[in-house]
């Protein structure tokens, strides 16, 4: 099944960088990252993923929105680019994730 998701952001970010958070209702949590150059990725999630709680982690390809009919009745605002076609996956064999505890300090939003 496809669904239709609109980009909020589309950036390159540098250090030093802000720390980015990511809201599910505002904004979104779909998120990709792309190293232009080697480093490391912190992605902290809280709470946590935890299928039980359903709080699942869902993987997607995407596709542009160009590439499926729209006779769906997927109606869209702006311009196409900002929009995409997801379909989702099972979890990427090449995935690594580490759980860990958050020890630092305490983070305010």
């Amino acid at each position: 099944m496809l669904r239709l998701a609109k980009l909020a952001v589309d950036k390159v970010l540098t250090t030093p960088v802000e720390t980015s958070i990511l809201y599910p209702k505002s904004g979104g949590n779909l998120h990709c990252f792309t190293a232009l150059t080697p480093c490391a990725v912190l992605d902290v999630l809280a709470p946590p993923y935890q299928e039980a709680a359903g709080r699942k982690c869902t993987y997607y390809n995407d596709y542009p929105y160009s590439s499926f009919s729209t006779g769906n009745g997927a109606e869209i605002s702006g311009k196409e680019e900002e929009y995409a076609w997801l379909a989702e996956i099972e979890t990427p064999d090449d995935l690594y994730m580490r759980q860990g505890v958050y020890a630092g300090p305490a983070i305010q939003v």
